[in-house]
């Protein structure tokens, strides 16, 4: 009873205050979101309007129209001024299918004649000829821009009502000359079927004016005349109490047709809206109260005491008696949630038992591992012995040899995740081909071009290393002469989605591999055992992947017997304070 009570005076305190601040704040954003919705409707307005401009444009800059109004003499005939109205009419079919909202044109050339052009031409003739007259002078002075006006009553013959809309507009050359005036009918339905998107309830009034601040078109579902442009403020809101009724007025200007719209809307209609939502939210909470009371009633005695034996058993794991278990009862979600504790706590014993079993295994590996590393550093001590033995047997070739075997076993024992330089990675690729040198003698021939500037660029460690032994491993297996090795480095400049790279080419003679081979080799593996065999280049590709992803890798160009092309795209990375690679600043050297 004292959950429900208090869920009740809260309920109806949270209701309150959420009325009050949804008042509050009602005229702000609903003002906000209709001038917004304004703006919008306006600027496709004029976006339309502006091809209104460019149809318009179709048949003032058409030099056939020109040149056919312009080759009329004065006072010409009916049946010539009906011949250059259907030719005319057949060259602007397309402007009737671009712009339906055109009812009909007329053309005025500078010699007194007149054409009219469109299925509904002939409502020219309904119109007072004063009144066009009156259009026509308007124009003078004007740059071929529109000229808007409103038909009113005097605009016609006899007293009616109509849906259109009169434009004019100079009628200019490409080389603005101007050879005549044409008048425009246009459909209201150019402005209603924007402007209707504004007619959010039934109290709405919107009126859009010219340039000139000329009434042009309004639409009102109520008797009120619009305020004096004067008395807005452009590009704001302003709600307005009239008669006991508070109103919104926005006053918005477009950027190309210059064209004022004004709108105003009830806020009573809405503020009625947000009462009945309030009444649906009070009785949707009170009915949840009601049903909230019920439900803790009737299951709070078979919820709360399997509850409190679960949370018992919980704070006895917590203490670390993982061999706690609870017996549950019941078959529904507390019988689950039981069982799953049950389970959570026979598992946790088991893997502090694994655990604890792990990391024994775990440090008795670590001191193999130890002891594995002594290995390595004898083997570096032993080479060092034989160097000195033959340098003091005066055997300098061969101690050349044990040189570079050493200084590569001392290479390895760095770790391969350090970044090094190429200057280091090309002294370890050095060392190698010296041993391949001494064994192949005069058949392998050997040619690195690498940049000086390249060799301060930072590279993973043992990259090459892998790449160049499978060269002898593979392609040269079978190979008894005449066998080549180049390894070409060069800078790849970057543009705006790519970055500067460096470009390492290793390239042989050998035996080559087809397509499937190649696609195995760069496909991920799935079983450890295929890893292993080809551990060299599936290094190369993983290190480069982990380290800088995309866009760099490897790519392989082969075919069988035509050799292969190892290319590494890598970051182009500068380091600071190194060296050239070779002692005399060489970019080639040949061996």
């Amino acid at each position: 009873m004292f959950l429900s009570a208090a869920t009740v005076l809260i309920s109806g305190i949270t209701g309150l205050v959420t009325y009050r601040i949804h008042i509050a704040l009602f005229n702000e954003e609903v003002s906000r979101q209709y001038s917004l919705t304004a703006e919008q409707v306006l600027a496709r307005l004029d976006s339309r309007v502006n091809d209104m401009y460019k149809v318009t444009d179709y048949i003032t800059l058409n030099p056939s129209v020109k040149n056919a109004i312009k080759a009329q003499a004065a006072g010409i005939s009916s049946y010539d001024q009906m011949k250059l109205e259907d030719e005319l009419d057949d060259q602007l079919y397309q402007v009737r299918l671009d712009a339906p909202e055109i009812m009909g044109l007329r053309i005025y050339d500078l010699k007194g004649n007149i054409f009219n052009l469109g299925a509904f031409a002939g409502s020219f003739q309904q119109m007072n000829p004063s009144y066009l007259a009156e259009m026509v002078h308007k124009l003078e002075g004007t740059g071929g821009e529109y000229v808007w006006n409103r038909l009113g009553p005097d605009a016609f013959l006899q007293e009616e009502q109509s849906n259109w809309i009169l434009a004019g507009r100079l009628m200019r050359s490409v080389d603005l000359e101007t050879y005549g005036v044409m008048l425009i009918l246009f459909n209201t339905s150019l402005f209603e079927s924007y402007l209707k998107d504004l007619r959010l309830n039934e109290e709405v009034a919107v009126d859009l004016f010219d340039a000139e601040g000329q009434l042009l078109y309004a639409f009102h579902n109520q008797d009120a005349d619009p305020p004096p442009l004067t008395q807005l403020s452009l590009g704001a809101t302003e709600i307005r109490d009239e008669h006991g009724t508070t109103h919104l007025y926005t006053k918005q200007t477009s950027d190309k047709a210059r064209f004022t719209l004004v709108s105003k809307v009830s806020l009573a209609q809405i503020q009625n809206k947000g009462k009945l939502i309030l009444q649906v939210a009070v009785f949707s909470a009170a009915a949840s109260v009601l049903c909230s009371w019920f439900i803790i009633t009737i299951i709070s005695g078979r919820l709360l005491r399997p509850l409190a034996s679960l949370v018992n058993a919980m704070k006895r794991v917590r203490d670390g008696q993982f061999d706690t278990r609870v017996r549950m009862e019941t078959r529904d979600e507390l019988g689950f949630i039981g069982e799953r504790f049950n389970a959570m706590a026979s598992r946790i014993d088991t893997l502090i038992h694994e655990v604890y079993e792990r990391e024994l295994s775990e440090k008795e590996a670590e001191l193999k591992a130890i002891q594995a590393q002594l290995n390595p550093h004898f083997l570096y001590n032993t080479l060092s012995m034989f160097f000195w033995k033959f340098y003091m047997l005066g055997d300098e070739k061969s101690a050349r040899l044990v040189t570079a075997l050493s200084e590569m076993l001392q290479y390895t024992l760095e770790p391969v995740q350090r970044l090094t330089t190429l200057q280091d990675e090309m002294t370890q690729i050095d060392h190698y081909l010296q041993i391949q040198q001494a064994r192949y003698q005069e058949a392998l021939s050997i040619e690195i071009s690498i940049p000086a500037e390249l060799l301060r660029c930072q590279v993973i460690r043992l990259l090459l290393q892998p790449i160049v032994e499978n060269v002898f491993v593979h392609a040269f297996a079978d190979k008894r002469d005449n066998r080549r090795l180049e390894i070409r480095g060069s800078q790849q400049l970057g543009h705006e989605t790519e970055p500067d790279m460096l470009l390492i080419e290793i390239s042989d003679n050998g035996c080559g591999m087809d397509a499937p081979v190649i696609e195995r080799i760069m496909e991920p593996v799935a079983h450890a055992e295929e890893e292993r065999q080809h551990i060299g280049i599936r290094s190369v590709l993983r290190r480069i992947e982990l380290i800088h992803g995309e866009p760099y890798g490897v790519q392989i160009e082969s075919g069988v017997d035509e050799g292969t092309l190892v290319r590494l795209r890598l970051p182009y990375q500068i380091g600071e304070g190194i060296m050239p690679w070779n002692s005399d600043d060489r970019e080639e050297q040949v061996r």
